[in-house]
């Protein structure tokens, strides 16, 4: 098993217009988010099939993973209004283990838009938009192993969050 790490953000209204045009997810929009996330990650990562991970896309928009906050969660699209990127956040993520704020589950990007910013545009969205329903803060968990992502977030100023930093 890989070892994750949760990292924990204070939420931020926007400082720059972003570059990247983007909405927020409808419900129309699950053919898409399972095949991005099908075809996102290594084969076997998001299923064994791409039904698999468009099921696994359904039940996160239906709260799997959490309630899920549509206004929160936003997709980048191409200029054909394809989805090429998406963010998808929940209330609070089920578990112990997790930060009592606003989680994101997922940030998949399409392997042909990677490192175009994109990514980081929709994490600035979902915060702007977090910061602006009075939340202050959005957790995530990631790889250990995963060193863009963990550029990404840290330069997004994510930090390590550990369970015991809420016993106060």
């Amino acid at each position: 098993m890989t070892d994750m790490v949760t990292l924990i953000a204070r939420t931020t209204p926007l400082e720059r217009e972003l570059k990247t045009a983007s909405r927020t997810v409808e419900e129309s929009d699950l053919p898409r988010l399972g095949e991005l996330y099908f075809t996102a990650y290594e084969p076997g990562v998001a299923g064994a099939s791409l039904q698999a991970a468009m099921d696994d896309m359904q039940a996160s928009l239906a709260g799997k993973y959490g309630q899920f906050l549509p206004k929160a969660s936003h997709v980048a699209l191409d200029e054909n209004q394809k989805i090429v990127a998406a963010v998808l956040v929940v209330e609070r993520a089920i578990g112990d283990d997790t930060p009592e704020t606003p989680f994101i589950i997922e940030l998949i990007t399409d392997r042909e838009h990677r490192r175009q910013g994109l990514a980081e545009d929709l994490v600035l969205a979902t915060m702007d938009t977090l910061f602006n329903e009075g939340q202050q803060e959005v957790a995530l968990r990631v790889e250990e192993s995963n060193s863009a992502a963990l550029a990404l977030y840290l330069s997004l100023d994510f930090r390590r969050w550990m369970p015991e930093e809420d016993d106060d």
